[in-house]
């Protein structure tokens, strides 16, 4: 209630909209032409990229010895890594429920999360903290350094990008960097950053999320799992200037007119 309310204030009072990905920008202007009370006047949309610089990254903090020795374990079977703050949205209940049943079967892979709870969530916190299978083949990192992630990234086996909405989706580019394979749910946003350089499994359940992981470890075994490393994206000094270009070029994307809302309601 309280997001809506702010988002409904700021369609009707700002002067442009720039989104992080085409995606959102597109998202945008549908929500505007469904609700044409919000807006009476034109409203330019604009979007870009974010950027990664690993490779220009100073952590402040090396590996701890408790880390090193988790990161051994790690790396003893194929570890999932998933990124991003736990919560809903970002599709953590399914991705356990799909490795639940993949350990079931006897499947030997590891599930890593990094990221700190998040909203809504404490139903999930409770049964991350009290798994059976926590620090065996699933380990919770709340607070992960920036030297930690980077191993991570440069040693599983995948990235599992599970979100149900996402403005960009940075891990997926981080994981690029690192030569990652990706795992992508199929939502517009994701295949926006990642092209062919992921492989996608159905935006729908956990079964399907299951399924499509015994079929990307097989294609990975045979080597024909789609490879990240040739991912393009951004430098942060690149994401910047794509950036001003929108704003101090008015390099817009489109635009929103209330006339497209009315036309869009007589349709109906």
């Amino acid at each position: 209630m309280a997001f809506g309310d702010w988002f409904n204030g700021v369609l009707t009072t700002a002067d442009a909209i720039i989104c992080d990905s085409r995606s959102v920008a597109d998202e945008v202007h549908d929500w505007l032409q469904q609700h044409p009370e919000a807006r009476q006047s034109p409203l330019p949309i604009g979007y870009f990229h974010l950027g990664a610089d690993l490779a220009s990254s100073k952590p402040t903090e090396g590996t701890r010895q408790d880390e090193a020795s988790m990161l051994a374990v790690l790396r003893e079977r194929p570890t999932l890594l998933m990124v991003g703050t736990v919560e809903p949205r970002k599709g953590h209940t399914p991705a356990l429920d799909a490795l639940e049943a993949l350990w079931k079967e006897g499947t030997d892979i590891n599930l890593v999360i990094v990221g700190k709870e998040g909203w809504r969530s404490h139903a999930l916190v409770r049964r991350l903290r009290r798994h059976p299978q926590r620090n065996k083949q699933l380990f919770w990192l709340e607070k992960a350094s920036d030297a930690l992630l980077m191993q991570l990234y440069a040693q599983s086996t995948a990235l599992l990008a599970a979100s149900f909405a996402e403005g960009f989706g940075l891990p997926l580019i981080e994981a690029a960097h690192y030569g990652l394979p990706v795992i992508a749910r199929d939502i517009p946003v994701f295949h926006e950053v990642a092209g062919d350089f992921a492989f996608y499994f159905p935006n729908t359940d956990s079964a399907a999320l299951a399924d499509s992981l015994r079929h990307w470890l097989q294609l990975h075994a045979e080597g024909q799992a789609p490879r990240s490393a040739d991912m393009p994206y951004l430098t942060w000094a690149q994401s910047t200037q794509q950036l001003l270009k929108v704003i101090l070029e008015n390099h817009w994307y489109t635009t929103y007119q209330p006339a497209d809302a009315r036309e869009t309601t007589n349709d109906e």
